[in-house]
């Protein structure tokens, strides 16, 4: 059993699984992974940028892959709003054929089995003091093997319009407490993040550039974020990258709406060689 918590703790204390709190760091949808850690878009991850219809539910579902073959599956429902915006969002990431051990070498393993993280929450956005002021609340739960740890964590962020074309953001994410996992608290991925951005329009064209930087307890270092999203009627180009001292990410993506319905698409190429993830989501605006 001794090797059992050994690797329990190589996963939880490694973003290589993504199935401890880490799992929270993970882009929820298509949109998401193509923008990057954008905090003035439109339902990113700055709970201050949620937006809901004026005139009907909001509804997004999104299924991919992240990084070593794990899974991921998110939702997120916001309701009718105008100067404040509420809704519930729900995360769930997954890996399978993990192989326990033992102390002696054998071809074959002992057992396998799965871990996974879910999170489940509540978010919302006020217009105030001349600005968007967003606050979000989710129970998180991991479980890996016969182990399971339960928590809440807690986000806030705001965004500042400063004139037609230029907009500031901020957010500080993922504060909050785990219960004892065996025998050690996890810790959960604390992240503060500000970004600026710039739009350039013409007729049925526009174009809004982003720049961001980060600060997290998962990684040494400042982190530098770009971003870039093109519109053109009914289709959206995005790209991002994301540069630290130890991982270089570059983002692509695509959206297309037709009526109610909106698809996204992103995949994510980086330094770390583990895998190539993507992500889809639909977007359905209720009228």
């Amino acid at each position: 059993m001794r090797s059992v918590f050994r690797l329990i703790s190589i996963i939880l204390s490694g973003f290589l699984f993504a199935t401890g709190t880490q799992f929270l760091t993970i882009p929820s949808n298509g949109l998401e992974l193509s923008i990057g850690s954008n905090t003035v878009y439109k339902n990113s991850i700055n709970p201050a940028s949620i937006t809901a219809n004026k005139s009907g539910l909001f509804l997004d579902m999104s299924h991919g892959s992240w990084l070593a073959d794990s899974k991921i599956s998110s939702l997120l429902m916001l309701f009718p709003g105008d100067k404040a915006h509420f809704g519930v969002n729900l995360k769930y990431v997954e890996i399978d054929d993990l192989e326990l051990r033992g102390e002696t070498p054998t071809d074959e393993p002992l057992a396998t089995y799965g871990a996974n993280g879910f999170a489940l929450g509540a978010v919302g956005s006020w217009d105030m003091l001349g600005m968007k002021i967003g606050a979000a609340f989710r129970w998180v739960r991991i479980d890996l093997y016969t182990e399971n740890s339960n928590g809440f964590s807690v986000d806030i962020g705001l965004i500042k319009q400063l004139s037609s074309k230029l907009k500031v953001g901020a957010a500080i994410l993922n504060m909050g407490k785990m219960s004892i996992l065996k025998s050690e608290e996890p810790k959960l991925p604390n992240r503060a993040l500000a970004s600026a951005s710039y739009l350039f329009s013409a007729r049925e064209f526009s174009n809004e550039f982003t720049l961001g930087g980060e600060i997290s307890t998962l990684v040494n270092g400042f982190i530098l974020h770009t971003s870039n999203e093109t519109n053109w009627h009914n289709l959206t180009l995005r790209q991002s990258s994301k540069l630290s001292k130890e991982v270089t990410e570059i983002s692509f993506g695509a959206g297309f709406r037709f009526g109610i319905y909106n698809l996204n698409y992103g995949i994510l190429i980086g330094s770390h060689g583990l895998g190539i993830p993507q992500m889809f989501d639909l977007t359905i605006y209720f009228p």
